[in-house]
């Protein structure tokens, strides 16, 4: 089967999709002084990091955060691009039981809530003060089921806990994911926290076209579809997740599931009355992201209430509706929305059958050393844009390694020397 075609341009590189891995793999091998065509199938480059402006409210493909200390925030600022944007505070609201209580997101909190019992609460106190010092990776083949199953034993604290893994990990797969993944995830979440960026995940994209589109190294290709391998020296698939690369090099990556999530965005003439609510028995979850980042126009407020789809699960908006109103939405309070009905948040999970992160696909790919995978299903670093973009770097350095062993090759081999 023959699975390449003839290069679209003459570059060292070509990379396959202009979401933040492309974005950002691309700008590595650039600024290596190889040239680099990107290809993106859509007519705007930022892939899922792209905002929409609604009557001025910006609205991003679901509720990103960026999680400080990660891999994300590193290779964003070795690249240069400046991340501005604020911290939301801990606090919130939980929903357990039907009702809306006080989230413990400390000692102090978890003393004042009702969402728990007192066996609860002592046991839920260990898992948080336990928790910073885990060693994540030796959780790799544990689910998250199983630890929460380990971690505590009353039904209240395990929702509690299941609640938090979903919030961190934008997953509802208990029985597949990676305990390691959650436990990372809540470790950063709970520890360095995250940023809601001013002017979306937009103000990333336009950073890396800006600092791209400066260098004469590289061509943009948009609305460009690839159904076969570009012939060039080296290509990096950082789009479609496995499905995209598994159709490209004609084979099957083993990998976990997607995730998918429904959102609903928000816009509202006043505030709500609680920044963040929490579902711990039910799948959902709200934020007031303009409270800490300018999403909105003067005076009014961007919100998006999230359900965690599981594999059988429908999108049910009158429940999310409702569920916005423990957050103190009523209906004329909404400005503007918007509905995303099927999301995908993770492209494959890292499961605990796999082994957890050391599980997932590596950037090389066996039998192919000119070409390379990206994104947020690959390598053995971070979860959501923390594994997009560090494998993003990795893939870059791996195929300049490449492509310098190929030139030593050509130059030193009597047949080709000279030839390029």
């Amino acid at each position: 089967m023959n699975n390449e075609s003839p290069s679209s341009s003459i570059s060292d590189v070509v990379v396959i999709g202009g979401g933040l891995a492309g974005l950002a793999t691309s700008l590595f091998v650039a600024r290596a002084g190889r040239t680099v065509t990107l290809m993106e199938r859509s007519g705007r480059l930022g892939g899922l990091a792209v905002t929409d402006d609604r009557e001025g409210f910006l609205f991003n493909q679901g509720p990103h955060a960026l999680y400080r200390g990660g891999p994300a925030e590193a290779v964003l600022g070795e690249l240069g691009i400046k991340v501005d944007g604020g911290v939301p505070p801990a606090k919130g609201r939980v929903v357990i039981g039907g009702r809306s209580e006080i989230a413990p997101a400390g000692a102090l909190t978890l003393a004042r809530t009702r969402a728990l019992g007192a066996k609860d609460k002592v046991q839920v106190a260990g898992v948080l003060a336990r928790l910073p010092k885990i060693d994540a990776s030796v959780l790799g083949s544990t689910s998250v089921s199983e630890w929460v199953g380990e971690s505590v034993s009353g039904a209240r604290a395990r929702a509690l806990l299941h609640g938090l893994c979903r919030l961190a990990t934008y997953v509802n797969d208990p029985d597949r994911l990676s305990a390691e993944v959650a436990v990372r995830q809540m470790q950063l979440a709970l520890g360095p926290g995250v940023f809601y960026l001013h002017g979306g995940w937009q103000s990333l994209v336009d950073q890396l076209m800006l600092a791209l589109k400066s260098l004469p190294n590289v061509t943009i290709e948009t609305s460009s579809t690839v159904d076969v391998l570009p012939s060039n020296s080296a290509v990096i698939v950082a789009a479609g997740g496995p499905t995209l690369a598994s159709k490209l090099l004609g084979r099957p990556f083993d990998v976990g599931p997607p995730a998918v999530v429904s959102c609903l965005d928000l816009g509202l003439r006043r505030p709500p009355a609680h920044d963040l609510v929490i579902g711990a028995d039910n799948p959902f979850y709200f934020s007031n992201h303009s409270a800490v980042a300018n999403l909105a126009p003067p005076g009014q407020f961007h919100a998006t209430v999230v359900q965690y789809l599981g594999a059988d699960d429908e999108p049910d908006g009158d429940a999310m509706g409702s569920f916005a109103e423990h957050a103190g939405v009523r209906q004329d309070d909404v400005v503007v929305r918007r509905r995303l009905h099927h999301m995908t948040t993770v492209s494959a999970i890292a499961t605990a059958e796999l082994g957890g992160l050391a599980g997932r696909p590596s950037v090389e790919v066996d039998g192919r050393q000119d070409v390379f995978v990206a994104g947020d299903w690959v390598g053995s670093e971070g979860h959501l844009a923390d594994a997009s973009l560090a494998s993003a770097k990795t893939a870059a350095l791996a195929a300049l390694r490449y492509l310098d062993r190929d030139d030593s090759s050509c130059s030193t081999s009597p047949a080709v020397s000279g030839s390029r």
